[in-house]
């Protein structure tokens, strides 16, 4: 038997190896995290300098975030399960086809797709599609393991948006495994398995470049110049690719679909997430792919013309220099960033709360405005990514309503749309060190904030 005093001071040594041991914890905790931030920082360092592409980028992250130590310096076949193949095994069928033979080869490696994995669905009930056909196509490579859990989730989100166009009438082709002669017969009308009906819609789901091309399955691409626009049906109306880029280029796509069909798709790249939330209904929003649906699939909605999509405001002016160096110099201490002359402008990497980092540059202007007129403006400035069709405005404006110096605005950019932008102004006789930290701060919040709700994340 323990008397009370024993048992109490048993109690004060259980309660000290507790706290103790909780704050080796704690400080094994740190050193992770510290370590993950280390690790993503390099791996930043590696995409910004071009040495590796996005698909590695997102694998080594991944790993990053699992806590592997390894993540930069490990096999990429070793984070994504995929297996080099020799260039001679390309000329053969897989044997997982069995006797069925692909339906075409087209990349320049020789894979084909296989023809057995496409379906038709047939209309449910008689409505406004009657005669038509919607397109569910997927360019996610075959041979890539991430690739094809992407297609998993995706074939599950569309499942709901199948049955409410069947329901209205459409025929519905869900093809897992699409390649550039599928995404040309789609946009003519000539697609296997709705031949005779109008496309009224195409969905694309796959990997997008900078340039607006897309991936196909077998490892080919489709940019907007393989499309000769007298060849698409007047009856399409409406193409979403699922890609990231293809938003910012999607004026180029439009012309080249014949000029008539509505064109949407991710202006920056997104997490595997984000584009699933896109296919899940959300009735906080209005630009998912139900909505999209329901406006020009499931009414006559009229598409939007030309001179909607040529809107393209000015940006702020590239300005000089000035005393900005000093000045930055003084304020990078305090926020505990980097920066460096460019050009004309200084650009400083400012770090923010859970390891992140956000980009912003600082320039000075000269203001034309009433009552300013003349007088020189301190400009600091954050990229977010192209505006697209798949942008909701309630992303850009709601909860960024407190007092403070950045604001959110569309800008020129080098693409087809103009690009979002975090930006503030002041007048650069009047700036303390102080506001100049403070409007440093609060555009590279924002501009990070705005990234993570419209693009899932720092995708750049």
């Amino acid at each position: 038997m323990v008397d009370d005093d024993e048992q109490s001071e048993g109690a004060s040594e259980g309660a000290e190896a507790t706290e103790s041991a909780g704050g080796e914890g704690d400080e094994a905790e740190a050193a992770e995290a510290a370590r993950q931030a280390e690790l993503r920082e390099r791996l930043d360092a590696r995409l910004d300098a071009g040495e590796i592409s996005l698909y590695e980028f997102n694998a080594r992250k991944k790993a990053i975030n699992e806590g592997r130590e390894d993540a930069l310096d490990v096999e990429l076949r070793e984070l994504t399960g995929e297996e080099e193949e020799a260039s001679a095994s390309f000329s053969k069928k897989p044997s997982a086809w069995g006797s069925a033979a692909p339906k075409r080869w087209t990349s320049s490696e020789g894979r084909g797709d296989d023809p057995d994995v496409r379906v038709v669905h047939p209309p449910l009930a008689s409505g406004i599609g009657d005669g038509k056909a919607f397109l569910f196509m997927f360019g996610l490579k075959k041979t890539r393991p991430i690739d094809q859990q992407m297609l998993a989730r995706e074939l599950e989100g569309i499942a709901d948006d199948v049955e409410v166009l069947r329901q209205a009438g459409y025929t519905v082709i869900v093809d897992p495994e699409g390649t550039k002669e599928d995404f040309l017969d789609a946009i003519k009308g000539a697609a296997e398995g709705a031949q005779g009906l109008a496309p009224a819609g195409v969905f694309w789901s796959a990997h997008g470049y900078e340039d607006g091309a897309i991936e196909t399955c077998d490892t080919g691409t489709i940019r907007p110049e393989d499309v000769d626009p007298a060849s698409v049906s007047p009856a399409l109306r409406l193409v979403i690719f699922s890609a990231c880029y293809t938003g910012s280029r999607s004026s180029t796509w439009r012309k080249a679909l014949g000029g008539r069909p509505l064109v949407v798709g991710w202006g920056r790249p997104v997490t595997i997430d984000r584009a699933v939330e896109f296919l899940t209904p959300d009735p906080d929003t209005d630009t998912d792919l139900d909505d999209l649906l329901a406006r020009y699939m499931l009414a006559d909605t009229p598409l939007p013309g030309e001179e909607n999509e040529g809107y393209s405001p000015l940006a702020a002016q590239r300005g000089r220099l000035a005393d900005l160096p000093e000045r930055v110099e003084k304020v990078a201490e305090l926020l505990r960033a980097r920066w460096r002359e460019d050009e004309g402008r200084v650009e400083i990497v400012v770090p923010l709360p859970d390891h992140r980092h956000q980009r912003v540059e600082a320039f000075v202007v000269d203001c034309g405005e009433p009552f300013n007129e003349g007088e020189p403006l301190l400009a600091v400035q954050s990229e977010v990514g192209e505006l697209s069709a798949i942008v909701d405005p309630h992303l850009l404006l709601s909860g960024f309503g407190a007092p403070g110096y950045a604001r959110v605005a569309l800008v020129r950019s080098e693409t087809d749309m103009p690009n979002i932008v975090a930006q503030g102004f002041l007048p650069l006789s009047r700036v303390r060190d102080r506001d100049l930290a403070a409007l440093i701060y609060q555009v590279a919040a924002l501009g990070d904030a705005l990234e993570r709700r419209i693009f899932g994340g720092d995708m750049r």
